[in-house]
Formats: C-alpha cells, structure tokens, sequence
C-alpha cells in the first residue's frame, strides 16, 4: 500500500487524525467575573497524582485567569452543544457565557465556574504551565469530579451513549462517539 507525504500543519488535515474532546474550560479573572473557553487539546498525563494537561494560547484570556487564580473546571460538551460551542469562539467573556445560553454554577473544591449543562466536570488545581512553539500548556491536578447520576449506572456501553461526548475533528467539523467493546468489532 502506498502512502503520500500530507502537511505537517494540523490546521491543513482534512481528515483531522487527532481528535480532542470538547470541553468548556471554567475560570473566573482576578475581579470575580466568570469565563469559559472551548478548548480540545486535552489529555490525563498521571494517574497518581490524577493530572491532567491541555493546551492553550500563551496570553490567553483562559489561561491568565488560572495563572491568578491557580485553578479552573473542565465542563465536558454534549452533541446537542456543539454548534454553540463552534460558533462562540470569537466571543468572550459574559458576551461568550449569554451566546451559549449556559448557567454557571461554583465548584465544590476549587474558585472555578462549572457549566450546570454539561454532564461532567473535573475541577483543578493549577500545577504547573510550559511554553512550547505557539502553545501554552496547562497542568492541573484533579480536586474534585462529578457527572450526572446516570452516567455512572446501568451498563457500561449505555454510559458513554449518555454522555453523549463530542470530539473536533478540524474547523468545524466535530464526531460523537459510538462506543463499542473489543469483542464486538
């Protein structure tokens, strides 16, 4: 089989290979006021200590208010938020927040806003941050987690149809997921 040399630019991938979750990064700046930020570059980097990381920008409006805050949610996108959520990109602030159409809510453990419409959040505490190229990572150790009551019973493919979790594929252009079990493919 051959294969042809594509663009090493992620932003030309059509199809996009790597796929993010879309979540709404929850923060409030050094007045009180909220903010949440669609981000997709997301992944657990240890589980003991439960840390995960996502990118950013480096002067980013998300990004400064956990700097000053030293925490933020993770409130994870439903399909039925999708376009919302890829049309509010250009937004910010309480303009972003009203677009959505979303209520906020305080964490438990952590001065973050979560996203009462969503159906799980994890809430952080800022760990550490690192430059690199055009990003701007963000370490946060888990504090607290929470989902609705029903995706943590009944079977376990059902959970994650509940979820009903989304993921960005390129501009535009996001995928559910449609959960199977090794054995059945």
């Amino acid at each position: 089989m051959s294969k042809t040399a594509f663009a090493l630019d992620k932003r030309e991938w059509h199809p996009g290979f790597i796929p993010g979750a879309i979540v709404l990064i929850g923060t409030y700046d050094s007045a009180g006021n909220p903010n949440v930020a669609p981000k997709s570059w997301l992944q657990m980097v240890s589980f003991d200590p439960p840390i995960l990381m996502f990118s950013g920008t480096k002067d980013g409006v998300t990004e400064r208010n956990i700097l000053d805050a030293g925490c933020f949610t993770v409130n994870f996108v439903q399909s039925a938020m999708a376009l919302k959520v890829f049309r509010c990109i250009d937004k910010r602030g309480l303009e972003r927040i009203e677009m959505l159409g979303i209520t906020l809510a305080p964490g438990q453990e952590v001065s973050a806003p979560l996203v009462r419409e969503c159906p799980a959040h994890l809430e952080c505490r800022l760990v550490d941050t690192k430059p690199l190229g055009s990003g701007f990572v963000v370490f946060g150790e888990l504090a607290h987690a929470s989902a609705r009551e029903e995706l943590l019973s009944g079977d376990f493919l059902g959970r994650y149809r509940r979820l009903d979790q989304i993921v960005f594929l390129e501009d535009g252009v996001y995928a559910t997921l449609e959960p199977k079990k090794l054995s059945e493919v």
